[in-house]
């Protein structure tokens, strides 16, 4: 693959630098997708796909064109190049258009593979735990992937990067209840099925009766996968880009205290267990650890070329042309488990997973986010009953500065509500807003 990739890149970079480009970065790349979709307990949809492109940044004078082709046909590749150049002179000049790396890079490959019955294993064992729990029924989705990314640039630099990920995602019913399981990793045989299944269906089942409660402020143990939802939003606003654009509640804040001291953040494109991970970013810069929040204080920004030269700083491994974005996202782990955080916590909401987090302010951090799939009251260091309608409406900053308790055990967290791969423990903050959803 990685042969007919580059020659497909070679094609594409003659052509733009014969279009008069002064230089360009290529990337093609090819995925194989499988997607298996199962409700009541049953497999009811399996889809797979094979997907080539190849995306372009070339370089005219002080001009930047930014293009994909999915044609990668002799014919398709000459088409895409004349529309990419006819849309030069439309374009403002700019000065962050720095030159590629000449940098060539190892190839990195993977030995996993896309087996269909090793998943339609994996998703009937996550049915089964789920069951023995208490579900009455299950629903959810099983996808696979194999990535293949070359790098090309007419500096000489070289890359290609094969990596795999595997996620399932589970919810499980049972009468009113319902709960959410999940596990993701950069191996197949890393997975754990039993422990997705069961821990959706434990939730659905004490999610089965529900009793009253009354907006107002309350201490959260928020579970990895909200946690990893929340997270996210700060590796967004961490961007150099963001922050220029007016939108993060990060800018201007680099060495101040932005949240609990307890708290420390790293984005990692270097893991080999991150499902984001890759040896290069797209303008070819090795990718690194980066420091994002350490103690509670604002290290930096991620950063492309462009936003680095703006700052007067160096990249950090992490273009995104436009807009740099973190690779995978870590929280530090702490000392104490769940299990010891439910019981010693007077009164509070324990909350599994959220869905539709939207903000009515990005630069200061405001938003809500509904609760879905187990939320509970807590009181003396017991779970009395779960909690329906619930809403977190309130500041990512102040909560994130609320941080009492950090849990020792992490989790690889990614699904359709967590795009960027994270990392991370449970976590227990004071005095969160919850109010109710509408016709709660």
């Amino acid at each position: 693959m990685k042969g007919k990739l580059f020659e497909i890149g070679d094609r594409v970079l003659a052509g733009f630098l014969a279009s008069k480009a002064d230089h360009a970065i290529v990337l093609p790349s090819q995925a194989e997708r499988l997607m298996v979709r199962f409700s009541n307990n049953r497999i009811t949809v399996v889809q797979n796909w094979e997907t080539t492109g190849i995306d372009v940044l070339a370089v005219f004078g002080r001009k930047a064109v930014i293009t994909r082709f999915e044609d990668v046909s002799e014919e398709g590749i000459r088409k895409g190049i004349e529309r990419a150049v006819k849309t030069v002179p439309m374009l403002a000049e700019s000065d962050a258009a720095n030159e590629p790396e000449g940098t060539k890079y190892p190839d990195r490959t993977t030995s996993e593979t896309i087996d269909p019955e090793r998943i339609n294993d994996c998703v009937r064992c996550g049915i089964t735990a789920a069951l023995s729990e208490g579900a009455e029924r299950c629903a959810g989705v099983f996808t696979a992937e194999v990535r293949r990314t070359g790098l090309i640039t007419s500096a000489g630099g070289e890359g290609y990067d094969e990596r795999a990920a595997f996620e399932l995602n589970i919810r499980a019913f049972s009468g009113d209840g319902s709960g959410q399981g999940l596990t993701c990793r950069s191996n197949m045989g890393g997975l754990d099925p039993e422990k997705a299944g069961r821990d959706a269906g434990r939730i659905a089942h004490m999610s089965r009766e529900a009793g009253q409660w009354s907006e107002g402020e309350y201490d959260l143990l928020l579970g990895p996968i909200i946690l990893a939802n929340l997270l996210e939003r700060v590796g967004d606003a961490s961007s150099a880009f963001i922050v220029e654009a007016g939108v993060s509640f990060l800018a201007g804040k680099v060495g101040q205290q932005v949240f609990s001291e307890g708290l420390t953040i790293e984005d990692d494109g270097t893991d080999p267990e991150g499902i984001s991970s890759r040896s290069f970013d797209d303008e070819g810069i090795p990718t690194r650890k980066n420091l994002i929040v350490d103690s509670g204080k604002l290290v930096g920004y991620l950063h492309n070329k462009a936003t680095a030269k703006r700052a007067g700083t160096s990249s950090t491994g992490n273009a995104g042309w436009l807009s740099p974005s973190p690779w995978n996202l870590k929280i530090a782990p702490g000392d104490i488990s769940t299990e010891e955080m439910i019981g010693e916590m007077r009164r509070g909401v324990y909350i599994v997973s959220n869905w539709y987090t939207r903000f009515q302010n990005y630069s200061t951090g405001d938003f809500s986010t509904i609760c879905r799939d187990g939320a509970f009251l807590v009181e003396r260091g017991e779970i009395k009953y779960a909690l329906r309608g619930v809403r977190i409406s309130d500041n990512l900053p102040r909560i994130l500065s609320s941080v009492k308790r950090i849990g020792a055990e992490r989790s690889w967290i990614h699904w359709w509500e967590v795009r960027t791969p994270a990392l991370v423990p449970p976590v227990e903050v004071a005095g969160a807003k919850l109010t109710k959803a509408q016709e709660s």
